[in-house]
């Protein structure tokens, strides 16, 4: 008798959602050109289980003396929630405190925004379209939300966007939840700039729907304005979901379903995307904040320790230490806007910079070539397997064009006289005597280059 083999994800709350799946091609191929749109519902934001343990559905339907089990629709429960309260203030003031509740404790947070932290570090995940308020794809993967007519002018000009459709809780007067609400924003959406820009995205990407379920009112509407777009022209689209008692009806609309959680979808996009060589690995991230970490230490001590009257040269070090950490910083600042982890992206800076050098050297520009080629390695960090990246040079003798990985290795090559320029010499003597004539100041190269 062979024992069974037992499953964690079976048992484990937070990956028991975390079903393989097959990447379907056309999907990939689509995202690797840019052309994936992301229709985001209420399912991957505040309205998850293990964020709150009532919807604002389920928490207004019980105050209204409805049964757990009714099926009256999320916009008319509002509607009547309204004619209630005696205005629509009170509903939106509801959902405001909904979503601050959320914000004032971390734990709830990070559980409401895992799906949009995932999809942040995706480089090609650029336009999303959502029905939720929350701003949480602005905060964590900052997009640029598109919410009014006046902000389509704008849409070529941001790198990532997130169309709005219900309003924005930063836009509490825009925020759509009645049926009277729903009927305006989808009369504006036939006629309206907002609902032309969806109409492009519906005709030229690939769509896939996450955190919608059968009978969401949001999906219903959403997905019926969007078949009635486009009809039979309209490329396949997907749906990522749990919900497999209704795979029948799913394919009866047309829609081709993924049987998994939003998050593990994310990140089985971002494993694809490692595996074929377009995005580097995301250990990378940790990697940066620690050598940046190590850098900061060390330039500090550089700094502390370096006669600069008795080695001028050493400007030129400093200067290749502030374009390592600059580039560190850029780097990690821009992880989750998507971009520093794209192969491709990192290829183009690497190769801006490395034109600008040269344009520094022809007008000998010296502590800024110095500066560049630190700001280049600091990009060049990621590209290397870990194991190559314990030998990151941290000091550069620029004169005799030295890396070296230690203060002493990097000492014992500024006190080689031969094979000096004294051009480069000469010009960090100039620097040292008109910026630093006193001993205790110290030189640093700012993120500019003039």
């Amino acid at each position: 008798m062979t024992e069974k083999k037992i499953n964690r994800h079976e048992y484990c709350e937070i990956c028991k959602d975390n079903r393989p799946f097959i990447f379907p091609p056309d999907l990939f191929d689509a995202l690797v050109q840019h052309k994936l749109v992301i229709f985001a519902g209420a399912g991957i934001s505040t309205e998850q289980k293990n964020v709150f343990p009532y919807t604002l559905y389920e928490d207004i339907l019980g105050e209204m003396g409805y049964p757990p089990n009714s099926d009256i629709s999320f916009p008319k429960l509002m509607s009547e929630y309204c004619k209630k309260t005696g205005d629509k203030k009170e509903l939106v003031k509801r959902i405001k405190e909904r979503i601050d509740y959320i914000c004032s404790f971390p734990e709830l947070y990070r559980s409401a925004t895992k799906f949009h932290s995932q999809l942040a570090i995706i480089p090609c995940i650029t336009e999303i379209v959502t029905t939720n308020w929350d701003d949480y794809f602005e905060t964590e993967c900052h997009a640029t939300p598109f919410v009014y007519e006046q902000d389509m002018a704008f849409w070529d000009e941001t790198k990532r966007r997130v169309l709005k459709l219900h309003g924005s809780i930063n836009n509490l007067g825009s925020l759509v939840a009645t049926s009277e609400d729903y009927d305006e924003c989808y009369k504006s959406l036939n006629t309206g700039l907002v609902g032309s820009q969806l109409k492009l995205l519906i005709a030229n990407r690939r769509l896939v729907f996450i955190g919608y379920s059968f009978g969401d009112e949001d999906f219903n509407s959403i997905y019926s304005f969007v078949c009635g777009q486009l009809s039979g022209f309209m490329k396949k689209p997907y749906i990522v979901t749990l919900d497999e008692q209704n795979d029948t009806k799913w394919r009866a609309l047309g829609l081709e379903p993924i049987y998994t959680a939003g998050e593990f979808f994310l990140q089985e996009i971002v494993h694809k995307l490692e595996i074929e060589g377009c995005m580097f690995s995301v250990s990378v991230i940790n990697s940066v904040y620690q050598e940046l970490d190590i850098m900061r230490e060390e330039h500090t001590e550089f700094a502390r320790r370096i006669n600069l009257h008795k080695y001028p040269e050493a400007i030129y070090c400093l200067s290749y230490q502030d374009g390592i950490i600059h580039a560190f910083e850029h780097f990690l600042h821009h992880v989750y806007y998507g971009q520093s982890l794209c192969k491709a992206n990192i290829q183009r800076i690497i190769e801006g910079y490395e034109k600008l050098t040269k344009e520094k050297r022809k007008i000998r520009k010296y502590h800024d070539v110095a500066y560049i080629i630190g700001y280049l390695n600091g990009y060049l960090f990621p590209i290397p397997p870990a194991e190559e990246r314990d030998f990151f040079p941290r000091y550069f003798d620029f004169n005799l064009g030295n890396e070296a990985r230690t203060f002493d290795e990097y000492m014992d090559s500024l006190n080689i006289t031969e094979g000096r320029k004294k051009l480069i010499t000469n010009f960090a003597k100039k620097i040292v005597e008109k910026q630093l004539p006193a001993e205790d100041l110290i030189y640093h190269h700012t993120a500019f280059l003039l």
